[in-house]
């Protein structure tokens, strides 16, 4: 079993969320990602369309890891709401886990 490295991440509403206490069950995909980032963003609005169904057969986590740094930090929820991903979002601003 491979863990992930320890690192302290927020997620959308500000919460404090350290990596290596996830605790998934199942296949994990981790994407980083930013606002900026045109292909990225298709990639995971092509899985959003997907997500529900590649849970139900494969038991996959997916996990949006933001690489925004703090000048573009704040459009990552306004973005991630707007296209109402069902997806866990975290916020790198500082490469920290990247």
């Amino acid at each position: 079993l491979k863990q992930l490295p320890s690192v302290d991440l927020k997620d959308l509403m500000g919460k404090k969320v350290n990596t290596a206490s996830l605790g998934f069950k199942g296949p994990v995909v981790i994407s980083f990602w930013a606002t900026w980032c045109s292909p990225c963003k298709k990639e995971l609005n092509t899985i959003h369309e997907l997500y529900t169904d590649w849970q139900a057969e494969t038991g996959v986590t997916l996990v949006a890891v933001s690489i925004d740094d703090e000048k573009t930090k704040n459009s990552v929820s306004t973005y991630v709401n707007g296209k109402a991903w069902d997806f866990a979002v975290l916020l790198d601003p500082n490469g920290d886990f990247q």
